[in-house]
């Protein structure tokens, strides 16, 4: 359980939740879910910790053993993304473009993909308008 609980602390700090937004997200209370990330309770419950996982967007599943150790780190993926997202949104405010999150979400994805330079990218938010 304690591996499961450790993955649920770094999804919460990938989407930058605390203990007092997930009590919004989950309907936990605030110490319930502190006791859970801290391991202040011997048996925090399957349908709690599920909870919190679907509240983030996420499920418990049962893997097999030898998918488990080939788990993917997508550590580096993520700050790739928060940087793609920081820079969206400061070429276009530098522009002085407003965006739709649609409009957002395109750029967003077309750098990732793309891997676009910051030059690229200003004139793809150029373009877009």
């Amino acid at each position: 359980m304690s591996e499961i609980i450790n993955q649920l602390k770094q999804l919460m700090n990938n989407f930058g939740e605390t203990d007092y937004s997930m009590q919004r997200k989950s309907n936990i209370s605030q110490s319930t879910i502190y006791r859970i990330l801290e391991r202040k309770t011997t048996d925090p419950g399957v349908h709690k910790i599920d909870t919190l996982a679907r509240a983030l967007g996420f499920r418990l599943s049962l893997v097999p053993i030898h998918e488990a150790d080939n788990q993917i780190d997508y550590t580096s993926e993520v700050d790739t993304l928060k940087r793609i997202i920081t820079l969206v949104e400061s070429l276009a405010n530098a522009r002085g473009i407003e965006l739709t999150p649609e409009e957002k979400a395109e750029m967003i994805l077309s750098n990732y993909r793309a891997n676009s330079s910051k030059e690229e990218l200003g004139m793809r938010i150029v373009n877009l308008k």
